[in-house]
């Protein structure tokens, strides 16, 4: 009895195991709904970089003049041979680029022997972002390296000519289609 029982239990447990057991049932294959990248750009990036030998970081005062995210006009005092800022525009259309200003620091010696060595290299890229900050389209670069050599006596003729001027800069206006167009700082 105690065997017929414990079949009994074992045939109704067999018995709930297939009632819950499912077979799969195949769907036709349904299209993947293709995913659309956003082109639409929001916003436009650019990275700059500014480097100058020793000889013209230590005899003059170097002053980055940069658009920032809002479209001012923003100034930094270079504090080390190599100045590098990344600016992301808050909205197109938008207007970004740098130039920078020297000035002849007090106390130079203009009776120095040697060569003065006046030179400097500038790097920038730019590229527009969609609103998931993803780049669309081609990211554009370029460096340029620059500047001159002179005996030190000339010096300051030379930082007389740049009084006014920089001695770089570049700027590029964004328009709302994310087009960049070549602009000026006067």
């Amino acid at each position: 009895m105690k065997t017929k029982m414990i079949l009994v239990t074992l045939a109704a447990m067999l018995c709930c195991t297939t009632l819950f057991t499912s077979c799969e049932k195949t769907l036709p294959d349904q299209p993947e709904t293709p995913t659309t990248k956003d082109t639409t750009p929001v916003a436009a990036v650019m990275d700059y970089s500014f480097s100058v030998t020793d000889d013209l970081f230590n005899a003059f005062t170097l002053t980055m003049e940069y658009y920032d995210a809002t479209g001012a006009v923003k100034s930094e005092t270079m504090t080390s041979k190599t100045w590098t800022k990344s600016v992301k525009a808050n909205q197109l259309p938008a207007t970004l680029g740098a130039r920078v200003m020297i000035k002849l620091k007090s106390g130079f010696d203009p009776a120095q022997m040697g060569v003065f060595n006046a030179k400097y290299t500038y790097n920038y890229e730019y590229y527009v972002v969609n609103k998931s900050n993803e780049k669309l389209g081609e990211t554009v670069s370029r460096g340029v390296s620059g500047g001159t050599s002179m005996q030190y006596d000339k010096v300051p003729a030379y930082a007389e000519r740049y009084l006014e001027k920089p001695i770089m800069k570049y700027l590029f206006n964004f328009a709302a289609d994310g087009t960049a167009t070549s602009g000026s700082w006067e």
